[in-house]
This record gives structure tokens, C-alpha cells and sequence, in this order.
């Protein structure tokens, strides 16, 4: 199945190349074809250029309006039978995508991408992985507890859901993530998990002073969003 990959971007001028050259080195191999869409979220640097430079579809967002909103942009926009969203930083290899879409064949609707959460936790910070925890309670007792991680930066949804989904998503913040799997399960999609590898990468555009309250007041919301029927069919 042809197959569209949206990667959200902001300020990321410098890391793109090397993720743009990744991704292009795997799919080039593949026998479906592709498209790779970079969404400049309101960037202040050259990072619109640097992607079409590098062989990407460019979705331009003025202003800034957070991940949340940018994958969306990217995944509305895009025309692949299969979406993935993955992360600037190619923390993830492409090689994975090949495990999902066999997945996908199988029968899933959505492919959640699962790190190994103690490989992962050995390149975070304290604070950081505070936060972590706070998030993770918050969301098994307001929203769900069935997906173990709900962060990964790695997923792949059959078109239609995708658009299914995301014209429902609401929330812009990293929060996001948690919404997309929440409203998938109560639209009936069948997810699987992958388990991948992760490349910690540093430079994360997550501040945790800056952004921890609104990605809890958003799990909250997400739990408010749904009391009002929001997301219903």
C-alpha cells in the first residue's frame, strides 16, 4: 500500500537533513510508493526551506500551533492508505514502518509504536521523568489504561481512521498522542502495539516547566471532551 509520512517540525533546520535523508534512504528501497510531508509549525528558522530542499511535501502552519496541531495539518493533508507520524529527531528507525504495515495488513487500524520504557528512562533526566510519571497516572485514571505508552512518536493508521480521528482531535498540546488513541478505541479501531528501538536524541523541544500543565489540563480536558459527546460518530 502506498504510504504517507508526516514528520511535525518546528525550529528543527538542523536535525531535518539527516532525518529527511533517512527516511528517504529506507523508502527508496521499498516497492510502494510514498510521500514524506514536513509540517513547519510556525518555525523561525530556515526549517520550510531545509524540507523541500530535502525532498519533502511541505505543509507551512502560521502561527505556531503546537504538535498536536501539526500533525493533524500533516495527517488531513496527506493521501497515503497508511499515515504514520514519526518525530524529527529519527529517535525511531524507518526500518519499524515495514513491521507496522505488516500489521496493518493483518488487520490493525492503528500501529502504536512501544519503547522499552527502561532503555528509554536511562537517557532522561530527574525532572523529566517525574513528569513522566505524573502523566502516566493522570491518564490511567482519567482517560485510559489499556496502552502502556502513549508517547511514542511512532504511529501508523489506515487512511481512513486517520481522517476519522483527526477530524475529531481537538487537543494541540503533546497531550495529543493520548486523545488520538482514546478517540481510535471508542471508534472501534482494533490498535496494535510494536515494540521499536529507540536513538535518544537530545535537544527535546518538550520544556517540562513550560509545558506539563497544559499537558495535564489537556488530559482533563480530553475527559471533559468526551463527557460532552464530542467524539462521538
Amino acid at each position: 500500500m502506498d504510504v504517507s509520512v508526516v514528520i511535525p517540525a518546528y525550529n528543527e533546520a538542523r536535525r531535518l537533513p539527516a532525518t529527511l535523508a533517512g527516511w528517504h534512504a529506507y523508502l527508496g528501497l521499498e516497492p510502494f510508493s510514498s510521500e514524506v510531508i514536513v509540517v513547519d509549525d510556525g518555525s523561525r528558522d530556515a526549517t520550510a526551506e531545509v524540507a523541500a530542499t530535502g525532498g519533502a511535501r511541505v505543509v507551512a502552519l502560521r502561527p505556531n500551533r503546537g504538535k498536536g496541531g501539526a500533525v493533524k495539518a500533516g495527517v488531513l493533508a496527506a493521501a497515503g492508505a497508511a499515515i504514520a507520524y514519526v518525530d524529527a529527531d529519527l529517535n525511531i528507525a524507518p526500518e519499524h514502518l515495514e513491521a507496522a504495515l505488516t500489521l496493518i495488513d493483518e488487520g490493525a487500524d492503528l500501529v502504536a509504536g512501544q519503547r522499552e520504557l527502561s532503555e528509554y528512562a536511562s537517557a532522561e533526566g530527574p525532572l523529566r521523568l517525574a513528569a513522566g510519571g505524573v502523566v502516566q497516572v493522570t491518564r490511567r485514571v482519567l482517560v485510559m489504561s489499556a496502552i502502556r505508552d502513549t508517547q511514542c512518536g511512532f504511529k501508523v493508521l489506515r487512511h481512513a481512521l486517520a481522517r476519522d480521528v483527526f477530524s475529531r482531535t481537538r487537543i494541540n498540546s503533546f497531550a495529543f498522542d493520548i486523545e488520538v488513541l482514546f478517540v481510535a478505541r471508542k471508534l472501534g479501531a482494533r490498535i496494535e502495539t510494536l515494540p521499536v528501538r529507540t536513538t535518544y536524541r537530545g535537544e527535546s523541544t518538550f520544556n517540562v516547566r513550560k509545558h506539563l500543565p497544559q499537558f495535564l489540563k489537556d488530559i482533563v480536558q480530553i475527559r471533559r471532551n468526551d463527557m460532552a459527546g464530542l467524539y462521538r460518530r
